[in-house]
């Protein structure tokens, strides 16, 4: 099979064409309804309500693994490092962590899986669909990067943000949206080689950001701001200190700017200040969360 940027944009849209008529459902992210008629939550885990989405979870695995595997073969034909020798111990570490905050993810049966990208030059982590994880080495950077390389609550902080965008399956809800616009038409019927039309193409690049063979997730504000805190609620379950992932986004705000990379986490990850301050507003509950969470870790 080719593979490449159409293998992709077709592999994504005969999940879309044939998904609903085996799997379609409505998902239900938990039993809570979110709190207030303005989607305003009072709780760290009011985000637990139902979504429609008309792929399955198995839709979802099968499409991170897919774009994981492109990304890595991308990555070592162009002679980028993954999973070096060098970065063994880093790897396991990430692995330890992303073992923990699973534990008490929404989706803990998830397949996870952690790849250490060797980018010095991008300062960012992402998780695909079903949770495969990669993380780029650019995120340590002492000068550029966000995350103190011996700090497990900085890394869980990041980890727990992307891992979150996997376990509610805000890219498959981006699909199903689109499809509910009739934006598709015909476009997943084109074999390979012969093109995809402008509507593919249109869907593709809305959630997935490419750059310099980066294969990057791509999500909404709203989204964005639902796996803050759905990674904070994660970060302190899991027992990390969820002072972290504030401290985190502090210096996000700080470095990001008009400058940004398209592929840098400040660019990936608008960072306005509003962001921490969002945090800080339940950083009381979730130390309480932390502190119960304690005895098991």
């Amino acid at each position: 099979m080719k593979t490449g940027r159409r293998g992709l944009v077709f592999f994504v849209f005969v999940v879309l064409l044939f998904g609903p008529v085996a799997c379609g459902s409505t998902q239900s992210e938990g039993a809570r309804s979110s709190a207030g008629a303005k989607g305003e939550h009072k709780h760290l885990d009011d985000y637990k309500r139902k979504h429609f989405n008309l792929f399955s979870e198995k839709d979802d695995i099968k499409l991170g693994e897919y774009v994981m595997k492109l990304q890595i073969k991308e990555f070592k034909k162009e002679g980028v490092g993954v999973d070096l020798p060098k970065h063994q111990e880093l790897k396991a570490r990430v692995e330890k962590i992303v073992h923990r905050l699973a534990a008490v993810s929404d989706k803990p049966d998830f397949p996870y899986e952690v790849h250490i990208f060797d980018r010095p030059d991008v300062v960012n982590a992402f998780a695909m669909p079903g949770g495969k994880i990669g993380v780029f080495t650019g995120l340590f950077d002492r000068e550029k990067g966000l995350v103190d390389i011996n700090n497990d609550d900085q890394i869980a902080a990041v980890i727990g943000h992307e891992m979150a965008h996997a376990t509610v399956r805000h890219i498959t809800r981006r699909l199903t949206t689109y499809q509910g616009i009739n934006l598709i038409g015909l476009a997943g019927v084109i074999g390979f080689g012969q093109g995809l039309g402008p509507n593919a193409e249109y869907i593709f690049n809305q959630v997935f950001s490419l750059g310099v063979n980066l294969y990057l997730p791509s999500y909404s504000r709203k989204h964005e701001k639902e796996a803050d805190q759905i990674g904070f609620y994660y970060l302190a379950k899991a027992g990390y200190n969820p002072q972290a992932a504030i401290d985190i986004w502090k210096k996000a705000a700080a470095k990001g700017g008009p400058n940004s990379k398209r592929t840098d986490f400040f660019a990936s990850h608008p960072a306005s200040g509003e962001r921490a301050k969002a945090l800080e507003a339940w950083l009381p509950e979730a130390l309480q969360i932390q502190s119960s969470a304690g005895a098991a870790y």
